[in-house]
């Protein structure tokens, strides 16, 4: 998703990623209204989350981790 206010569309961070076809990625999107979660597969958005606080987010990220990669959160 993109923000009408400030697109980002090149603005994020990867957080972690599955090697496989396609790939899943675990990325953090920064946007005026605050970060955003998104766990991709390629180019797919499968999870879409916002957060008010980064912290909550990487907390989130490491949950979804666990779940997807099958490592304890950190």
């Amino acid at each position: 998703m993109a923000c009408v206010t400030c697109p980002y569309q090149g603005n994020y961070e990867l957080l972690w990623e599955r090697a496989g076809v396609p790939p899943r990625r675990c990325v953090m999107l920064w946007c005026c209204a605050g970060p955003e979660l998104q766990i991709r597969d390629g180019d797919a958005v499968i999870l879409d989350e916002y957060f008010d606080d980064p912290e909550d987010l990487y907390e989130r990220a490491d949950v979804l981790r666990a779940e997807h990669l099958g490592t304890a959160p950190a």
